[in-house]
């Protein structure tokens, strides 16, 4: 790397390259604010959603395997799901091949609210490209693909 641009870039390469790292943030952050806005009028939170998401990806499981799904401390589930347990979106089931420990799931109250928050994500996603041409659209995707690759590849910034 010399003086900030990597070797084999040119500094408009590496201009245009900040220019997308941008767009890609502006793009995330938006979306998330939007997700965000509905989850508030169903008073949920994102970390309350991650729980519903993670239970309908994945099926039951038990409180370690739903940390480690989110990535989150065991203490952190464990406050998490008594909200979601006390607000009636998930429930504690003993475990029926270990009884010490318990399975989370989705309450049908919980499943209905996910599935009416993803219903409408999935229909705000869906309409994300329809301004674009189906050549743009697929040059886009082709593009995002490869930088979603590097960043992938890339350990360290």
């Amino acid at each position: 790397m010399r003086g900030g641009i990597s070797a084999g870039t040119s500094p408009g390469q590496a201009e245009t390259s900040m220019e997308l790292w941008q767009s890609i943030r502006t793009i995330y952050r938006a979306a998330l604010k939007r997700l965000n806005a509905r989850l508030a009028k169903e008073k949920i939170t994102f970390s309350q959603y991650s729980v519903l998401l993670a239970l309908s990806r994945s099926g039951p499981m038990q409180m370690n395997r739903l940390g480690e799904h989110m990535l989150v401390a065991p203490a952190n589930v464990t406050g998490l799901v008594d909200r979601m347990d006390k607000k009636g979106y998930v429930r504690r089931k003993r475990d029926p091949r270990d009884r010490r420990l318990y399975v989370i799931e989705p309450t049908e109250s919980g499943a209905r609210i996910f599935r009416s928050i993803s219903s409408r994500f999935t229909h705000y996603a869906e309409g994300l490209g329809s301004d674009l041409t189906a050549d743009e659209l697929a040059t886009t995707l082709k593009a995002l693909k490869k930088v979603r690759q590097k960043v992938q590849s890339k350990s360290e910034i």
